[in-house]
Formats: structure tokens, C-alpha cells, sequence
């Protein structure tokens, strides 16, 4: 039962991650948002440790994401 709060905790975190970046881009710039892009990964770093809880084989799409957003990061931080 703890796996399914962190998988809705982690799911949770992503959408108010998506709502703010929403909000940015609509009312103040276009650019992609460090704390955007450290939220999403937050509640993707949730859904994989919730699977590997569960027992569950490695979701290696979660573990792409998250490298992704970590290479987002990487370069949105540099650009600044």
C-alpha cells in the first residue's frame, strides 16, 4: 500500500510541476523553468522507487525521463 502513495505522491508532484510550468509560460516567458524540471523529476525519481518497491521489473521509460530531465536541467542551468 505504501508503493501506491508514492506512485500518487510522485504522480501528484509532476502534475503541480506541469501546472507551474503552464503558469510560466502563459503569463511571464516561454523558457522551460529549473523548478519545473526539478519537480518532474522528483515525481519520476518517486515512480521508479515506488516500482522497484513493488517489486516490479525496472520501468526503463521512467528511467529515460529522468535522464532526459536531467540533461534538460544540465542545459537550462548552463544557458543561464
Amino acid at each position: 500500500m505504501e508503493t501506491l502513495n508514492l506512485a500518487t505522491g510522485g504522480l501528484l508532484i509532476i502534475a503541480v510541476a506541469w501546472l507551474f510550468q503552464l503558469y510560466q509560460v502563459i503569463k511571464i516567458n516561454k523558457n522551460i523553468t529549473p523548478i519545473f524540471i526539478i519537480g518532474y523529476m522528483i515525481g519520476v525519481s518517486m515512480l521508479v522507487i515506488s516500482g522497484y518497491l513493488a517489486k516490479m521489473p525496472v520501468s526503463y521509460f521512467e528511467l529515460g525521463t529522468l535522464i532526459a530531465a536531467t540533461l534538460v536541467l544540465i542545459f537550462v542551468l548552463k544557458k543561464k
